[in-house]
């Protein structure tokens, strides 16, 4: 027998340590992200913002909130990002159909629009008012006078039952109107069946679920789980090289006349003059710019789509939008001439929320703009961007959501309390008839992420959403706690 020489164990031994060494690095790499190797692509990321990103038709900014496909036969799905180009779709038949002769509008009531969705459908909810104006800039045409009797729409009901007419409404004045000889584009339809060929999350009404008298929509489960996203911040206040970039979008690149302050909670203040323009980066990243105002722009007439350029123009000179799925999420106008207009940002095609001391309540208006007349007074911007990490290993086994109806079991009891606080004191209930009322006044289930900038900074979490009549409440989808809730 050949004895074991030497060589054999220096050949067999370096064997086992390149072997080891590979385990290792790839252990190594696992765990490291790019952004910790190449710090510059943070940065290149994040200030190189000038030319990138731009909004150049505001169509792109204006993307609905979500949209709900009716398959009939009381099977629905709901999705919060335009994956296939539905709203580009509807907007060309807008250009297309607008100046036909044969165009008219007619009143309906909710009755015959609930009909008409009932159809195989697609509905495109916006959150907030579109006026005609505003349509007729998306849209690019000058003059759609023949539907300028709309006050304004905030859905859009695309449905098989008519081949001539789009529906339209605005659901908090409760107006609404069926648009006829608006030809539909037929390949908007055709993706109802694209949908329900390639498989989807399936939503049924609260009434076929629980026999209740409530139309609105809920899954039973979903298809694909949602994991945890790594994200970084936008705005790191510890880069002093990155904080003054962004600062020199604000005051210019030379900031000698520009005060500094670092205050001890880390957060960075810039002020320029006294108190004409104060800018701050806090510790988590949030960025706040208050513009001292100025008598001559902020006196201009300004309308509500000219306001909009303004706002969408400011964030393209202070930050962008580059790869970043952001949208409007609500307009206010507390005086004349005054805008205050939310965005929010979706990652993986979901709303993405976040909870701050400042904030108190649960907010997805991650970028503000206020605009007085020509000036913009005030700017607030809290974005996260996912984390670049290399990974050689397969991902470790991640948790799995709850369902809807899960979280709905494990916090009854919390919304039940909540009716039952708002409920007259001399009206007498048994618990079936509370169940039932409590569960007729569910108005929406959504799902979505989380981010608690305090706890976890550093993650978005999947959060599942339920909005009643009069309250708004944020459940943690992997293990059903509240995480938060307010009042409407």
């Amino acid at each position: 027998m050949k004895k074991f020489g030497k060589e054999n164990f220096k050949t067999v031994l370096l064997c086992m340590l390149f072997m080891l060494s590979i385990a290792l690095n790839q252990q190594l790499w696992k765990r490291i992200s790019l952004t910790k190797i190449i710090p510059s692509i943070r940065q290149t990321e994040t200030i190189e913002v000038k030319n990138k990103g731009n909004i150049d038709n505001i169509a792109d900014i204006l993307s609905p909130q979500s949209f709900c496909i009716n398959f009939g036969g009381g099977l629905h799905t709901v999705f919060y990002a335009d994956a296939y180009g539905i709203w580009e779709g509807v907007l060309q038949s807008f250009k297309d159909e607008t100046f036909k002769e044969e165009l008219q509008v007619e009143s309906i009531d909710q009755e015959s629009w609930e009909k008409a969705r009932a159809f195989r459908s697609i509905e495109i909810n916006f959150g907030y008012n579109i006026s005609v104006n505003l349509l007729s800039e998306l849209v690019k045409v000058n003059d759609i006078k023949k539907i300028d009797t709309l006050d304004g729409f905030d859905s859009i009901l695309i449905s098989s039952k008519d081949n001539d007419s789009i529906y339209m409404a605005d659901h908090t004045k409760g107006n609404y109107y069926m648009i006829k000889g608006l030809k539909k584009n037929n390949n908007i339809l055709k993706l109802i069946k694209n949908i329900e060929e390639s498989g989807y999350d399936a939503y049924y009404a609260m009434q076929d679920i629980y026999s209740v008298e409530n139309e609105s929509l809920m899954p039973i489960e979903l298809n694909k789980d949602i994991h945890e996203v790594k994200v970084i911040q936008e705005i790191d206040p510890t880069n002093e090289g990155q904080v003054e970039s962004f600062a020199g979008t604000f005051f210019g690149e030379n900031l000698d006349f520009v005060r500094k302050i670092r205050e001890t909670s880390g957060s960075v203040i810039f002020m320029y003059g006294y108190g004409q323009k104060e800018l701050k980066i806090d510790d988590l990243g949030v960025l706040q710019y208050i513009e001292k105002i100025d008598a001559e722009k902020a006196s201009k007439n300004i309308s509500f789509e000219d306001a909009l350029k303004i706002a969408l123009q400011f964030i393209n000179n202070h930050g962008s939008w580059a790869n970043i799925d952001i949208y409007l999420k609500d307009v206010e106008e507390p005086e004349k001439n005054r805008y205050i207009f939310s965005f929010g940002y979706r990652k993986n095609g979901l709303p993405v929320y976040y909870k701050t001391e400042d904030t108190k309540n649960m907010t997805d208006a991650a970028v503000q703009v206020e605009v007085l007349g020509e000036q913009v007074i005030y700017y607030k911007r809290f974005l996260k961007r996912e984390k670049i990490s290399i990974k050689f290993l397969e991902d470790e086994e991640n948790m799995t959501i709850l369902t809807a109806p899960q979280i709905l079991d494990m916090n009854f009891g919390f919304i039940k309390g909540d009716f039952l606080r708002n409920i007259q004191k001399d009206v007498v209930l048994d618990q079936e008839e509370i169940q039932k009322k409590v569960l007729s006044t569910i108005k929406q289930v959504d799902i979505g992420y989380y981010n608690e900038p305090e706890r976890e900074p550093n993650q978005l979490t999947p959060v599942w959403i339920i909005k009643t009549d009069k309250m708004i409440y944020y459940f943690d989808a992997y293990n059903g706690r509240m995480i938060s809730r307010t009042q409407i």
